[in-house]
């Protein structure tokens, strides 16, 4: 069995490298070819049935994938405010300005959804008209809401956002005008959520608690999330295989010791067999409890492989821990087919293979401290192996993670997690002030040793920056080197080859190049441009209050995976969508020199200097009515040369401003051109156009912006051109590469690039061109 196991997961792997979902017609061809290997591997006697497994898996991936991506609303719903009703599911983040609301889209317009859709919405200032009550889990809302496809943004570096909405199965993005409750009871868990949420109100760890014991997580702050992030404890926040686990064990010991006191003769106890039963109502207490956190994939995911571990030791079924692994994966897949697009699945898979590995890999302590050690070998073993994972998916890696975890999951696994289901069990019990004592007592732990992880989560040599370390494959190769069971004298001989060999990739020159990316900031603009390590950014995106910078989901996250150090910025204007992650990079990077906007040096024509080999000067404006860019014709104009290739930014600039650029500096020409004011109907006159002469046009704006950019008369007119024009909003991020003379633009997340869930069915755009 466990070989066709096997190659069921292959071939549903292989549906995952597919860069296009197949038709009904190829899916019931694929369907009758497996059905012909399983008839000859049974008639026939031919060893076929492993190639029907794999076109089995084959088929459960594509066929799912199928039916994703035709759960999409029509583009007619996309393109105005309209009427939703909504049954709510969840409300998984509330700030006073900002509200996050998850339910399925019932009505729009009045009109019946089937089937329907699972939609994330967005609702900015919801008190903005009148005081408005928060909707609530199991309630029925009509909104007035603009909708939009499940796009995010797609950069190099930072969070893959369209996958992980493929991954939680949400359909639809939109944000909320305004709404009304129409009907509906607020569900039970809802009622026990606000319930632990009013007992925490006089707490001081109230958002670990609370997303420790009820999953729910919108009272962690930003700093409680960095804290716990790099200190490598992110794990005990989000409830889990461990947390299941515990509860399921503390559940199996209670109800050992109860039948024991009960039922004092073993005789007895025998011929009741109550201890068959037993680890069922475990079971059925750790699915309470994945209830109680929503059942949240994660934590379904960790259920789903618990039960399948107690059906083999209840059913006698012998299994060795791969094997074991093996099914249990296999029947998350079935379950959760997109699974395999979040981080937390290969997360979970992965802590497991490797507690699976160190048990094959190490014998058993014995003697004084035996648990003690093989806990702190287990801790370490965990750490190592999953700095690849962390330097590659969150940019750094915790170097104390591994004494830490030490001493606090023991803390939060005997004490927090078990006095604070207490705690919950009396808010179920309608005793609100019992649970608030009950809590008060269960975040001693994390009260007494809260400044200490802030104290370690702030400093450098704690959490180690990517970019100070090896690329991931060369962790990798040194994670492999130190677990292989060789002799120490062969492994440190590996690790010095390995060092050397790193040493000498590192020491080798780089071509003589200049990169430009355009970063996918939505509506906004964000270029990096990329040399000798070494960063100079224009313009750092939009910023949204009760929401995060673009500069940290995307500037940042960049910068890090390319491993660059940004020297000189400028902002063409403080407009939000262009200065507003201003703030944040300047506190990031205290030594970055700023012009422009409100930096306090101003960015005005005359001004001209060199970066890197890359000449920069400032074109426009000319008067000093301009300084401080606060308005579209007074955006920073910067023309950039490297060599003979020359790049022209414009900023937000208008008609009136183009002209007098022209009228100004003429004849101004440029190979690429920054389409101005992301492509609006005001800008990008014909007679710009024709004088600039660029090669190539790329528009920086956000995909069903509310302003029709680009506007289908601007597209027209460099089409008319002969222009070839590159939109973020139609394949993300878009990279320039040069050597001074040639150059060649691509967008490396297009979808001609990837595999079937990062196609962008609405995408009409070419993703690459090239001048040799």
């Amino acid at each position: 069995m466990d070989r066709s196991l096997c190659a069921f997961l292959i071939g549903f792997a292989l549906s995952f490298s597919l860069s296009a979902v197949t038709d009904v017609w190829h899916w019931f061809l694929l369907a009758g070819l497996a059905l012909v290997c399983f008839m000859l591997s049974s008639c026939q006697q031919l060893r076929t049935r492993l190639i029907g497994c794999v076109l089995c898996g084959i088929l459960w991936g594509t066929g799912n994938a199928y039916f994703v991506q035709r759960m999409v609303i029509d583009d007619q719903w996309t393109q105005t405010t309209i009427d939703a009703v909504v049954n709510v599911t969840a409300v998984s983040h509330y700030q006073p300005g900002y509200w996050r609301i998850i339910g399925s889209i019932r009505q729009l317009q009045n009109e019946p959804l089937q089937p329907q859709l699972k939609a994330r919405l967005q609702w900015y200032q919801p008190h903005a008209d009148a005081p408005q009550r928060l909707p609530r889990q199991g309630e029925t809302w009509r909104f007035s809401v603009r909708l939009r496809h499940p796009q995010g943004t797609r950069n190099e570096g930072s969070m893959s956002y369209h996958r992980y909405l493929l991954g939680q199965g949400i359909s639809v993005l939109g944000s909320i005008r305004s709404g009304q409750l129409l009907e509906g009871q607020v569900s039970w868990r809802q009622r026990l959520v606000s319930g632990v949420d009013a007992a925490l109100t006089n707490v001081v760890q109230r958002g670990p608690l609370l997303a420790l014991l009820v999953g729910e997580r919108y009272q962690m702050s930003p700093d409680a999330w960095t804290t716990v992030q790099q200190t490598g404890l992110a794990h005990l926040i989000a409830i889990s295989g461990l947390h299941l686990s515990l509860v399921a064990g503390f559940a199996l010991l209670f109800l050992w010791h109860s039948i024991a006191v009960v039922i004092r003769s073993r005789r007895r106890r025998d011929l009741s067999n109550l201890w068959h039963y037993a680890p069922w109502v475990a079971l059925l207490v750790a699915f309470a409890y994945a209830w109680l956190a929503g059942f949240a994939i994660a934590t379904l995911r960790a259920v789903l492989m618990l039960t399948v571990v107690l059906l083999h030791k209840q059913l006698g079924w012998r299994a060795s821990p791969p094997r074991l692994l093996l099914r249990a994966a296999t029947v998350v897949v079935l379950v959760e087919p997109m699974a395999p697009l979040t981080t937390g699945f290969w997360l979970s898979v992965s802590a497991v293979a490797a507690i699976v590995f160190m048990n094959w890999r190490w014998r058993r302590y014995r003697g004084r401290w035996a648990k003690l050690r093989e806990w702190w070998r287990f801790e370490w073993l965990m750490t190592l192996l999953f700095w690849p994972l962390m330097a590659l998916w969150f940019a750094g890696v915790p170097v104390a993670a591994a004494l830490i975890n030490l001493v606090v999951v023991p803390l939060v696994s005997f004490w927090v997690l078990p006095l604070g289901l207490f705690g919950v069990l009396a808010v179920a019990l309608g005793q609100l002030a019992v649970a608030e004592q009950i809590f008060l007592l269960a975040q001693w732990p994390f009260n007494q040793l809260w400044p200490l992880l802030n104290w370690l989560a702030e400093h450098p040599w704690q959490w180690l920056d990517a970019s100070a370390l090896p690329h991931w494959p060369w962790l990798v190769a040194a994670v492999v080197i130190v677990i292989v069971p060789l002799a120490w004298r062969w492994r440190g001989i590996a690790l010095l080859t390995l060092l050397f060999g790193q040493l000498v990739v590192a020491a080798l020159p780089e071509p003589r190049q200049l990169l430009v990316n355009v970063l996918d900031v939505e509506q906004g603009t964000a270029l990096v441009l990329q040399r000798q390590g070494h960063a100079l950014l224009i313009d750092t995106g939009a910023s949204w209050d009760g929401s995060v910078a673009m500069a940290d989901r995307v500037i940042v996250p960049f910068l890090q995976a390319k491993r660059l150090r940004p020297e000189l910025a400028f902002i063409t204007h403080t407009d939000r969508d262009h200065e507003g992650g201003y703030s944040r990079l300047q506190q990031r990077y205290s030594r970055l020199r700023w012009y422009g906007g409100s930096s306090g040096t101003p960015c005005i024509a005359g001004q001209s200097g060199v970066w890197r080999e890359v000449s920069w000067r400032v074109l426009h404006p000319r008067d000093e009515s301009g300084v401080g860019n606060r308005h579209n014709n007074s955006s920073c104009v910067l023309l950039l040369q490297f060599d003979s290739v020359r790049f022209l930014i414009t900023g937000d600039i208008e008609k009136s401003a183009e002209r007098q650029l022209l009228a100004t500096l003429a004849p101004l020409t440029a190979d690429i051109l920054l389409v101005p004011h992301h492509g609006s109907k005001t800008s990008s006159e014909g007679y710009f156009i024709r004088h600039v002469k660029p090669s190539l046009a790329l528009a920086s704006r956000g995909r069903n912006n509310p302003y029709g950019q680009v506007h289908p008369d601007v597209a027209a007119r460099y089409a008319e051109h002969r222009i070839t024009l590159l939109d973020t909003a139609r394949g993300g991020q878009i990279t320039l590469w040069t050597d001074g003379t040639r150059w060649h633009a691509r967008q490396p997340l297009a979808q001609q690039f990837g595999s079937w869930f990062d196609v962008d069915p609405h995408a009409e755009t070419a993703s690459s061109v090239r001048r040799n």
